[in-house]
């Protein structure tokens, strides 16, 4: 990086779901003494009160409260787009960094980089998720920020792949980092359960195909097959379908609804471990999140999770996507004391590795070189040299 401090403004203007990523990154920034950063985000954000405490910093722009505002609301695009430029202009910024596309960002890119400022898009999820309905106007939307971006990042490994093999962009344009920790405020988690004391297993996240709540009641069904005592906890939004009268059987804590981050911060540490019954994945925010509250993970081997989930180290990955193989896993991480001491330590010392601080220096770096890399025209498909990582 320049002797002088990199100027930068991230960009949030979601609604939900990404609100405390994206205030942990900022705030994380704005501590870092060799950053100059700046923030515009939705007044319509669930946290925008917290964002707003953030001062001077901050550039508010209305979007819309619903999602048939993203059309309805389009009025206001070109003045969303005057107001960051009159920013960013304001604040010499060196390079917009957008935490996760927005569905109006495509309309406000070209105007970014025509003024000479680099715009860097962070990509959550490449392809629609098994279950995740993705409307052709978002897919075209996608497309065009990937296109506009100088260089992209991820937070996994496994996304950065599925966009090389998409051979929309240049592979030498995509940079995988890492999920940081998320940390809801949570007490000290429970210790290992006691002798004849059941195992807690916790199920978070919005309820949708891929995240496999049917699989995560099978290891539980399985688990119990074997003799061993789990109480369950699922907590999220979406459908639960069949699902609903199984927990009802099985006796689990079910909160089928958005959850609060006051909320999530005091249910994690009531759980001894959350498990990822992903059939699918990017990377977990719900991960994130256990590792925030030194809680371990139980995961299938899918997409970024391996990444994520370091097996015995942060937690216990299956060797397969079934029932049997999560049980397996399960009774590893609970029948050796040892391991499971080891791997809650390890959450704890290794925490400065995945924190939001070191996240944000090594997102600015890649923003900044990747910037600078891309500044000439470059063709599609692999660079030279390319590993596939």
């Amino acid at each position: 990086m320049r002797s002088e401090r990199p100027r930068v403004t991230f960009v949030y203007w979601g609604r939900r779901g990404l609100s405390r990523f994206a205030l942990d990154i900022v705030r994380a920034a704005l501590a870092d003494e060799g950053i100059r950063a700046t923030v515009s985000v939705s007044r319509q954000n669930e946290s925008f009160a917290a964002f707003a405490q953030l001062g001077e910093a901050v550039l508010p722009i209305d979007t819309f409260g619903m999602s048939a505002g993203a059309l309805l609301q389009a009025w206001r695009i070109p003045r969303v787009r005057a107001r960051l430029l009159q920013h960013i202009a304001a604040h010499r910024t060196d390079v917009v960094i957008e935490l996760m596309p927005h569905v109006w960002s495509s309309f406000v890119a070209p105007a970014v980089k025509a003024a000479g400022v680099g715009y860097v898009v962070m990509i959550h999820d490449a392809v629609p998720h098994p279950g995740d309905y993705r409307t052709a106007f978002a897919q075209w939307v996608m497309k065009r920020t990937l296109a506009q971006s100088d260089p992209i990042l991820t937070l996994s490994s496994a996304v950065a792949a599925q966009i090389k093999a998409s051979g929309q962009v240049p592979h030498d344009r995509i940079h995988p980092l890492f999920h940081p920790d998320i940390d809801f405020g949570s007490q000290p988690a429970l210790g290992p359960p006691g002798p004849g004391a059941p195992l807690r297993l916790a199920f978070f996240g919005r309820i949708m195909p891929y995240k496999g709540l049917p699989l995560f009641l099978d290891t539980v069904d399985e688990l119990r097959r074997r003799g061993v005592a789990v109480d369950v906890g699922v907590f999220g939004e979406g459908a639960l379908g069949a699902c609903a009268e199984r927990l009802s059987s099985m006796g689990a804590e079910v909160i089928n609804r958005w959850l609060t981050e006051a909320e999530m911060g005091k249910l994690l540490p009531r759980f001894h471990a959350v498990v990822l019954s992903h059939i699918e994945a990017s990377q977990s925010g719900v991960a994130a999140a256990a590792f925030g509250a030194g809680l371990p993970v139980i995961a299938t081997p899918v997409g970024g999770l391996i990444e994520q989930v370091q097996d015995g180290e942060t937690g216990v990955l299956a060797e397969r996507v079934d029932s049997r193989a999560l049980a397996d896993a399960a009774e590893r991480l609970f029948s050796d004391a040892p391991l499971y001491a080891r791997i809650r330590h390890n959450i704890s010392s290794r925490q400065a590795d995945r924190s939001a601080a070191r996240f944000v220096r090594a997102c600015i770096s890649a923003a900044l070189r990747g910037r600078r890399e891309t500044a000439g025209v470059r063709s599609p498909g692999p660079s030279a040299g390319d590993n596939g990582s």
